[in-house]
């Protein structure tokens, strides 16, 4: 099994917010999202750098090392 490079989804539900709250806070598409929270693609760093603005986290905190 790949190696999940991020923690999206271990941080959406630390902060208790949903796939659809990001989306919306964020304006990256729903599927978009959901691909990344599922670790199905990896995001791009301009969208990191707004999940963590949304999630109010420094980004290293979405990066598995």
């Amino acid at each position: 099994m790949a190696k999940r490079l991020h923690r999206i989804n271990e941080v959406l539900k630390e902060k208790g917010k949903s796939g659809y709250w990001l989306a919306q806070e964020t304006e990256i598409t729903y599927n978009s999202i959901n691909r990344y929270v599922n670790n199905k693609v990896e995001p791009s760093l301009t969208n990191l750098f707004r999940i963590a603005a949304a999630l109010k986290v420094d980004p290293k905190e979405l990066i598995n090392s």
